[in-house]
């Protein structure tokens, strides 16, 4: 009797245990007859793809069947499914050296992708996108990549008394991990970024182009200066968001004598348009102004309306002195040059002084539903110095319009992170000259068009 009952039980847990197995199937993890190609591209205005991709296929009830890799462009990854609806994720330029990656068992869209200590990000980018596959059919899915990091390309700071031991810039509030579905998790950090003594004795500067995850909202950009263990910060909270998909690059000059004054300049250069961001900072606090050509027009969507202007002629009572393709020939990128100035009087000011005041003049330009207009920089004016005498004849007909003068009266421009003053005289226009003060501002303006719009 014992062994029968042994036997019974025995019986009654294999079967017990064969019914486990077939409840715990999950739907689509068995080899089908239909077979997926993926095949991955970079999105409209990125250049490459980060290699390795990892690639995800996840069940309709979010439960992860696949998890395979591809290497190179030259890969083609080709999955066999059975047939349902799959959502496919990708994540690109993550390796399981510097990242902690979901595998395959217990996936889900929301998996984190974190990156391990000591190590710094790499070109991150992600893709998703649906995808049914039918009985016996094979099927092609193309992922469009979107870079989800920016990269910080330079950080030059200038004229560091020598008794200055270390300069570091850290910015906050930065997102702390990146999740399968591309989104971010809601936890932030504070990014400190150490810089380099540079040969001269006076330049800290960033040993090497590093990428960030973007930030959770306006970052905070704080500059420090060590001394004898004593820290001096200032900090500047930026109108905008240091976003995916930018270079980065922050210039700052010190121009104080005992005091830690700073004016600096944080440019990014995303691959379809460009953000300034200027400001002047010091112990009693900051000012800055903002510039975005990538997206710095009237409208929600970034795009003035109707077809762009030509160069050198006016556009909305202000003259165009460029008109060019961008990077993806999709926009016209079109510079305009205010129709009048503003005197920043007054001698014997310091560098500083005049670019608070600048600072301060330049929300005051308001024309036609335009702002947001700014300093001119060495390669605008490189542009319209020979275009002065036919930006005046135009002025002509403007009312309230000024000329911009031809005798001995300077102009503002940055120069990298140099205030200068620029000449029109008659004949030729004197550029980088050293800046003096009680000189005029004229800004700048940059727009985009759709290069068909009529």
């Amino acid at each position: 009797m014992k062994n029968i009952a042994y036997f019974l039980t025995s019986g009654l847990m294999v079967m017990a245990l064969a019914s486990c197995e077939k409840n715990l199937e999950v739907a689509g993890a068995a080899e089908g007859n239909s077979m997926l190609s993926i095949i991955t591209r970079a999105a409209e205005g990125d250049a490459k793809v980060s290699y390795p991709v990892l690639i995800y296929a996840m069940n309709p009830d979010g439960q992860c069947v696949r998890r395979q890799q591809i290497n190179s462009a030259a890969d083609q990854l080709m999955m066999k499914l059975e047939p349902m609806t799959y959502q496919i994720y990708a994540v690109g330029g993550a390796t399981d050296g510097d990242y902690t990656l979901p595998g395959q068992d217990g996936a889900t869209a929301t998996s984190e992708i974190t990156l391990n200590a000591e190590v710094e990000h790499d070109d991150l980018m992600t893709a998703n996108n649906s995808v049914t596959i039918a009985e016996d059919e094979d099927a092609t899915l193309t992922l469009s990549m979107s870079r989800k990091v920016m990269e910080m390309e330079s950080i030059v700071i200038q004229n560091v008394p020598t008794t200055i031991s270390k300069v570091s810039i850290t910015l906050t509030p930065i997102y702390s991990d990146l999740l399968l579905n591309g989104s971010y998790t809601s936890t932030t950090f504070t990014k400190t970024i150490d810089l380099t003594e540079a040969a001269d004795g006076t330049t800290w500067e960033l040993a090497n182009p590093i990428y960030m995850l973007p930030s959770n909202g306006n970052a905070t950009i704080t500059v420090k200066f060590e001394k004898n263990n004593t820290v001096n910060s200032f900090s500047y909270t930026a109108p905008v968001a240091l976003e995916a998909n930018k270079h980065i690059r922050i210039q700052g000059q010190y121009n104080g004598s005992g005091q830690f004054n700073l004016v600096g300049t944080i440019t990014g250069v995303q691959w379809d348009g460009t953000t300034t961001i200027e400001f002047t900072f010091n112990e009693n606090g900051s000012t800055g102004s903002f510039d975005d050509s990538g997206n710095d027009n009237q409208n929600d969507d970034g795009i003035e309306e109707g077809a762009a202007p030509a160069a050198t002629t006016i556009y909305k009572d202000c003259y165009v002195f460029s008109t060019t393709d961008d990077e993806t020939g999709e926009y016209k990128i079109v510079k305009l040059l205010y129709n009048n100035e503003v005197d920043i009087t007054g001698t014997g000011k310091t560098q500083e002084e005049v670019m608070t005041e600048i600072n301060a003049a330049l929300p005051t330009f308001s024309i036609n539903g335009i702002t947001g207009w700014k300093l001119p920089s060495a390669e605008e004016v490189d542009i319209f110095k020979s275009l002065i005498p036919s930006a005046n004849s135009n002025f002509e007909n403007i009312d309230g319009a000024k000329k911009i003068s031809t005798s001995s009266e300077g102009y503002y421009y940055m120069d990298d992170v140099t205030l200068k003053t620029f000449y029109r005289n008659s004949t030729y226009t004197l550029l980088d000259q050293p800046f003096t003060s009680g000189q005029h501002l004229r800004p700048v303006k940059t727009l985009k068009f759709n290069k068909n719009a009529q």
